[in-house]
């Protein structure tokens, strides 16, 4: 029986994420293939690019010189910095690609409309790693509470356990240490939660409210 042929891929950003989304091809080359890749830093771009087999003249140093090409893939993955998800993923939208964007979509709510805003007009498919939803306890969290087996619910208790090394190395000397260079640590770490819990929940909030301080 004949099969579909792979899904071709151009990764922008070859670090951690782009490395971790980018093995979902080298492992099922049946379904996916990376074609081309962009990343400013060579050392780290030629080394992946090495790895998933992508040809000389299809490794860029910045995102707008795979867009200025002829299309290159069915779907680009956004995997650069947070600051740097809305232009990426409204010109890919526009050039016609299917976009798989790292979270979160923007650091800002106009950031987040705007991407909206260019899929929707382009009819293209836009998803976004909030990969909590796609675990098996989340399915069986929310087959639970969809069929009312725990009740009416009133109310969720939620942990984000942030182990100290991961803030220290993330959040206070990493990549996410100041707001102004890529957004507060509950959006940029705690998306994966909030979306978690309005998922299972099945409805958005409707009030917030925060407390809080350095040592709590």
């Amino acid at each position: 029986m004949a099969t579909a042929r792979p899904v071709t891929l151009a990764l922008l950003g070859t670090g951690s994420r782009g490395r971790t989304f980018s093995s979902f091809a080298q492992r099922y080359p049946d379904r996916a293939r990376v074609v081309a890749v962009a990343d400013p830093r060579t050392d780290r771009r030629e080394m992946l690019a090495d790895q998933l087999g992508v040809a000389a003249d299809k490794r860029f140093d910045d995102w707008r010189d795979v867009a200025a090409q002829a299309r290159l893939a069915d779907a680009v993955i956004v995997t650069t910095p947070d600051r740097e998800h809305v232009g990426p993923a409204c010109r890919f939208a526009e050039l016609g690609y299917h976009v798989l964007l790292e979270k979160p979509i923007a650091p800002t709510r106009a950031g987040c409309l705007e991407v909206v805003e260019a899929v929707e007009k382009a009819g293209v498919i836009l998803a976004v790693c909030h990969v909590m939803r796609y675990t098996t306890y989340t399915d069986q969290v929310k087959t639970i509470l969809a069929q009312g087996r725990l009740g009416q619910l009133v109310g969720v208790e939620h942990l984000e356990p942030v182990g100290w090394w991961h803030f220290a190395h993330s959040y206070v000397r990493g990549n996410w240490r100041r707001s102004d260079q890529a957004g507060p640590s509950i959006l940029t770490k705690c998306c994966h939660d909030l979306d978690w819990l309005r998922y299972i929940v099945g409805r958005p909030a409707v009030r917030v409210s925060s407390r809080g301080g350095l040592h709590h």
